[in-house]
């Protein structure tokens, strides 16, 4: 039963990464989740199974006050469509948390789930390795998203990404199952031709790494190899007796075969050699940084509500910047920010005390060992080095990208922090549970068991909805309008009204109105469009995109002066786009205006998102001349 859930657990990773890591909409993560929420639920029943050895009890509590601290902010959101997304990701890397804690603790299980892992990066580092030689995004299913194929698609063709949207996400899935490689081929028990395939794995997956041109995925690569060298240090000094220098030799052999490898693909590569030559010079990062600064000031205690940076990244980012960023690129930054300063202290905590636990249980793993056998090599202590190395590049690779918002990483993040906390032992006792062990547990997995199934509801309640969703998206993008009426019909079956269903049901309706012939009909679909955006405009009040599509269907519909108000919002959520200053130059050449249209009009054109050609402009300059022409006997012109 328990390799059962540890390949559930895998299959779940695999699963959120064959759809674009989960990221960008909600229902690619969907299927990961719903994984996730049945292993919890069954893993329930390991509160009556053998040999299931406590977790540190701090560990636990650390991890429980900081997901208590966030699933609080995330209830008490403004933005309740947002938060859900924020509230099935905690949940997710939550349970699976606590099942690597309390229930996955035999090494043998565990390595059931690095099989997997395993298996995945050699199939997205062969996938990642085809798409840098063939400058080719590669993916190996059609796009399931058109907005996300307007996006992406291209975007990285000559670098190494995977089935990841974006190749410092694929850099941190190979870094880890690298380093859990490394280990395992180092320290592991097994025979001599299963530790020369997990190497060649390990290998390949840090090759792949180095093709993604991640820069953060190269820093924390390099810390993970500091600590994995540390750690081996540690067996050598507690386990190598009499064999220190020939274990140290293979040690530094493998190391440098695969310090080889990587020298070797970036002599050959004048790409990744430009990558790290701009390694700390990254003005982008820097703006980035700015803005989520300034978020954090507005609500340094309590934070201004999950997933919220992206409504104020476009109020505070940088004059010059192009990009509409939806992650800070700083994990560590964006948690501080969304959730307050208490979430940054709980999870340096967390990290701490997880670490302390690692090396505490990795010498006890040892010494165990050699009080019984000659030999350090355990898959104990292979699992808990990989674990340790993997958190120690993940922590500073968060420094520079948003992994930890990804779900497929941050479900394996998770899984690696429950070995942390419950290192397991290979020599202990087996021992049964009993009633009175069973009542001990009771609390730990009942909670676990209310988790999972609060994540399984929440996946169900939201799964029709997001992906009628997505078919709507499409259809409105192809410009069906009557097919995504159909979808969005269809996909009202939540009690949660999605703000997205509203905006695109009234994008729908625009487009219908434009091929109505009677103009009672255009007038009608006009009026309703009108009135689903106001609605998806207050669900999510922080939203610029929901206001400037209101504001088209305003002027649409000829409201100008509700239009004015709604031109005012879309600025001020995003003063650096240029179609709600265009917009509102409109309303202002509607009522004659022409000067001050004209100012509005110059204004759009220097961001992005105007619409507006040198002949629209032209024309209107124009039309103030001959305004000019008529008035100037009376002595009055514009200026």
């Amino acid at each position: 039963m328990r390799y059962f859930l540890a390949i559930l657990c895998g299959l779940a990773v695999v699963a959120a990464q064959t759809m674009y890591g989960g990221a960008m909409r909600p229902v690619f993560a969907l299927p990961a989740y719903a994984v996730v929420g049945i292993v919890g639920i069954l893993a329930v029943a390991g509160a009556f199974w053998r040999n299931l050895p406590a977790p540190n009890a701090g560990c636990v509590v650390s991890v429980g006050l900081l997901a208590g601290w966030m699933l609080w902010r995330t209830e008490a959101a403004a933005d309740v469509w947002l938060a859900s997304g924020f509230l099935r990701l905690i949940l997710a890397c939550v349970v699976l948390y606590g099942v690597f804690a309390w229930v996955i603790t035999h090494p043998f299980h565990r390595l059931a789930f690095c099989v997997v892992i395993l298996a995945s990066a050699l199939a997205q580092a062969a996938l990642g390795a085809w798409q840098f030689t063939h400058h080719h995004e590669g993916f190996p299913i059609p796009w399931m998203s058109r907005q996300l194929e307007g996006w992406y698609g291209g975007r990285f063709s000559d670098v190494a990404h995977g089935m990841y949207l974006n190749r410092n996400h694929l850099a941190w899935f190979l870094n880890a199952a690298g380093l859990i490689g490394l280990a395992l081929s180092c320290w592991g028990r097994w025979r001599i031709g299963l530790k020369i395939l997990c190497f060649y794995v390990a290998v390949m997956s840090l090759a792949g790494s180095v093709l993604t041109g991640s820069r953060g995925g190269i820093l924390g690569l390099a810390v993970g190899l500091i600590v994995f060298c540390i750690c081996s240090a540690g067996v050598l000094i507690v386990g190598a007796k009499g064999r220190r220098g020939a274990a140290t030799m293979a040690i530094l052999g493998g190391l440098a075969f695969t310090a080889a490898g990587i020298f070797f693909v970036f002599q050959n590569s004048f790409f990744v050699q430009g990558r790290f030559q701009i390694l700390f010079d990254d003005s982008y990062r820097e703006g980035v940084f700015e803005a989520v600064l300034r978020q954090f000031q507005l609500a340094p205690l309590g934070g201004t509500g999950p997933g919220t940076f992206m409504y104020y990244a476009r109020q505070f980012r940088e004059s010059q910047a192009t990009a509409d960023d939806l992650f800070a690129h700083n994990d560590w930054m964006q948690v501080t920010a969304d959730f307050g300063f208490p979430a940054l202290a709980l999870l340096l905590v967390v990290v701490i005390l997880h670490v302390s636990n690692g090396w505490r249980g990795l010498m006890a793993v040892l010494r165990s060992r050699m009080s019984i056998y000659t030999r350090p090599q355990s898959h104990s202590a292979a699992l808990l080095i990989a674990a340790l190395t993997g958190l120690a590049a993940f922590a500073v690779h968060s420094l520079f990208d948003f992994n930890m918002q990804i779900p497929a990483n941050a479900l394996l993040a998770a899984a690696l922090l429950g070995i942390l906390a419950n290192p397991g032992a290979e020599s202990r006792p087996q021992h049964r549970a009993g009633l009175f062990g069973s009542i001990r547990r009771a609390p730990a997995f009942l909670v676990l068991g209310v988790l999972a199934g609060w994540l399984a509801f929440e996946v169900w309640q939201v799964a029709g909805s997001e992906y009628h969703v997505l078919r709507a998206e499409n259809a409105v993008l192809k410009g069906g309008w009557q097919e995504a009426l159909r979808e969005l019909d269809r996909g009202q079956v939540t009690e949660i009204v999605n703000p997205r269903l509203l905006e695109l049901r009234g994008k729908a309706l625009l487009l219908r109105s434009f091929s109505r012939s009677s103009p009672a009909d255009r007038w009608g679909d006009a009026r309703e469009a009108v009135q689903e955006l106001s609605t998806a405009a207050a669900l999510a009040p922080g939203d610029w995109y929901h206001h400037l599509q209101l504001l088209e269907a305003l002027m649409r519909t000829g409201q100008l002066r509700e239009a004015e108000r709604e031109a005012f919002v879309a600025i001020r959520l995003n003063p650096t786009h240029g179609r709600a200053y265009e917009l509102y130059a409109q309303i202002l050449e509607s009522r004659g205006e022409y000067p001050a249209a004209l100012r509005f009009y110059l204004l759009s054109r220097g961001w992005p998102g105007s619409t507006l050609g040198r002949d629209g402009i032209k024309g209107l300059q124009n039309k103030i001349q001959d305004a000019n022409e008529r008035k100037a006997s009376s002595g009055k012109v514009f200026p």
